[in-house]
């Protein structure tokens, strides 16, 4: 196993959170729910709570991404080790926090349909940072009329990362098992008893290369970096 996979598993593991947390919420009405979100062939139990996101990996066990966009701090936890290791929320090019103030976020009605079963309207989303006009993200979003409004499905693209071949492209993603209003407070908290560490492989446990080999198997194939 490389230094650049070890890079590319820490990396990954704590923006999971931050990335399709933040986008799959964009002006949606409920914001407070708990649901499982099904993205590049992994399936992610979620939490969100107003500008909270909770995140729980799926190649680790007890491995967990708390996005906190108003204290503007990012969490990563280890509930089998109980360590967990903090940092301010970086601005890595994605797109941007739909609930930070410099956002303008405009949607247009492009039709209905339906997703798994749910009543949908589509809609051809646009946003972007007042302080940054010329930089515009698209997205497609689907809201169900039978769960009021919330954004059961989204594409958009997302800007290629040059540190790691294949990343880029087309991402969609959906939510499964949803109910709102089940969030509470403490999914978005530290727990008393954790110990904090001060880095990401630390928190994730990396002790040993058999560690890390293994949850690169847990990855699906278009997870998996490119051996240099």
């Amino acid at each position: 196993m490389t230094k650049t996979s070890i890079r590319y598993l820490a990396s990954l593991f704590f923006t999971a959170g931050i990335l399709f947390a933040g986008s799959s919420v964009l002006a949606a009405p409920p914001d407070n729910f708990t649901a499982t979100m099904v993205s590049a062939g992994m399936e992610m139990p979620m939490a969100q709570m107003g500008a909270k996101s909770r995140v729980e990996n799926p190649a680790m066990k007890g491995l967990v991404t708390i996005n906190l966009a108003d204290a503007k701090k990012t969490i990563m936890l280890n509930t089998v080790n109980k360590t967990y290791f903090e940092q301010p929320i970086q601005d890595r090019g994605n797109a941007p926090d739909p609930y930070n103030p410099d956002v303008v976020f405009e949607k247009k009605k492009v039709g209905t349909d339906t997703i798994d079963g749910h009543p949908c309207i589509k809609y051809d989303a646009t946003f972007y940072r007042k302080s940054q006009p010329g930089e515009k993200f698209r997205a497609t979003l689907w809201e169900a009329e039978d769960l009021k409004g919330f954004t059961i499905q989204t594409e958009m693209s997302v800007p290629a990362n040059p540190q790691y071949p294949g990343s880029g492209g087309k991402m969609v993603m959906k939510f499964k098992d949803v109910r709102l209003g089940a969030a509470k407070a403490s999914m978005f908290a530290v727990p008393g008893d954790y110990r904090k560490v001060n880095s990401m492989p630390e928190v994730m446990g990396l002790g040993g290369m058999g560690n890390i080999e293994e949850m690169m198997k847990n990855l699906p194939k278009g997870q998996r970096p490119l051996k240099p």
